[in-house]
């Protein structure tokens, strides 16, 4: 039985140095056609007769996997939060739903500290003020239920990333229209292992401000990036915060320039850096162009680099390859068949193209997740509506040739 905790809000508003938009060098590279580095393994859809979308997914032993993601399939009741465990050639272990009577959608997932999952996403049916707050949950791996639980106030959360942290517990990050006035601000806390809050704090400026991806740096410090919507301009710029487990602020940066700017993965470096992508219609765009950045472990930007065509391209999560480069996945409205297709490209460590590939068929498919798997290969998640009336989980496992 779910019993909804009592939490205790701090509210802190971000400091005046980063209140304006600075900006950085960028290159806008012109993408050649390279489709030599790496091959397809296998592409799977899954799902049911009605709309099931997976968006985050995690590496596990032996080359398996487990993906989170929002479906209406499965027996659910109206939307559920759905986790599956997959084998390494892409076939499902087991799936659970998580959620109640209204709706319920899965945002990401990660590991504990004890090897089982945290699960992140936001709920109406946990709700006591029937709005959405932000869900956190942990599954075994074998796919039970450890406990589950809201967070959040009178009006509506969303949910962006989770990680686990060194004493077992999680840190999540979001956005909240609860304990402001008018606009969101961002909503981060930790919860121990057992579940109990540890904090939940919002920190914002005058008009909105959202995390959209966490990730755990090799220090073992948290950094979040989102989005910032800067006094000034009135649009939307590059926002990163870097923390430690206990929730302080170490650094923030707020970068972009003429338009809407937003991050949306991120992920840590050997060096102890980040690289986080997105998308921006600055920087000269002609509609939105994807956007992927390196920065050291004091926030300084070592590169910039923006990868676009004609219309609509955009990064949606980023990892690690075996060679220390980056693999990106998002989506393209200019190349494929459909409406949207699934665009992967990976980097090498200075950001250069060195492959990109395009996938999917004549309607609308977009890859929300990514991650590297134990034998180096690398597995991306979203969803595909063009082999079906309905939208399916889109899964496509990559590796290298070399």
């Amino acid at each position: 039985m779910f019993k909804r905790s009592l939490v205790s809000f701090g509210v802190f508003l971000l400091l005046s140095s980063v209140a304006y938009a600075i900006k950085i060098p960028v290159d806008k590279s012109k993408i050649k056609k390279v489709e030599d580095a790496y091959t397809k393994v296998w592409e799977k859809i899954y799902g049911g007769k009605e709309d099931d979308v997976a968006y985050g997914i995690v590496a596990l032993e032996n080359g398996e996997s487990a993906i989170v993601g929002t479906c209406k399939s499965f027996e659910a009741q109206r939307t559920d939060i759905c986790v599956s465990r997959m084998s390494a050639d892409g076939q499902v272990i087991w799936t659970i739903l998580l959620g109640g009577k209204k709706e319920d959608e899965g945002k990401a997932i990660t590991r504990a500290a004890d090897g089982n999952l945290f699960v992140l996403g936001r709920t109406k049916s946990l709700s006591k003020n029937y709005d959405r707050d932000i869900y956190v949950a942990k599954v075994s791996l074998e796919g039970k239920l450890l406990w589950e639980k809201a967070m959040g106030g009178e009006r509506d959360e969303n949910a962006g990333g989770i990680v686990g942290t060194d004493d077992g517990g999680v840190m999540f990050a979001g956005d909240s229209e609860s304990f402001t006035k008018r606009y969101r601000d961002i909503y981060y806390g930790k919860l121990t292992k057992e579940g109990k809050t540890v904090f939940a704090r919002t920190i914002g400026g005058k008009k909105t401000d959202e995390a959209h991806a966490l990730t755990r740096m090799k220090d073992g410090s948290i950094t979040l990036v989102g989005m910032r919507e800067v006094d000034r301009t009135h649009y939307e710029d590059f926002f990163i915060m870097k923390m430690n487990q206990e929730g302080k602020t170490l650094w923030t940066k707020t970068f972009g320039d003429y338009d809407d700017d937003s991050l949306e993965g991120v992920t840590a470096t050997m060096d102890g850096g980040i690289v986080a992508v997105g998308k921006t219609r600055s920087y000269g765009s002609e509609q939105t162009d994807l956007t992927v950045m390196k920065l050291n472990a004091d926030g300084k930007v070592m590169w910039h680099k923006i990868y676009g065509f004609k219309y609509y391209e955009y990064g949606n999560a980023v990892t690690m390859t075996q060679d220390g480069g980056f693999m990106l996945a998002g989506g393209t409205s200019t190349l494929g068949k459909g409406s949207h297709s699934v665009y992967m490209l990976a980097l090498d460590k200075n950001g250069a193209l060195v492959w990109s590939h395009v996938y999917g068929d004549r309607n609308r498919d977009v890859a929300y997740g990514i991650a590297r798997m134990s034998d180096g290969s690398v597995v991306s998640v979203g969803e595909s509506d063009s082999f079906s009336r309905s939208k399916n989980f889109y899964m496509i496992k990559i590796k290298s040739k070399k």
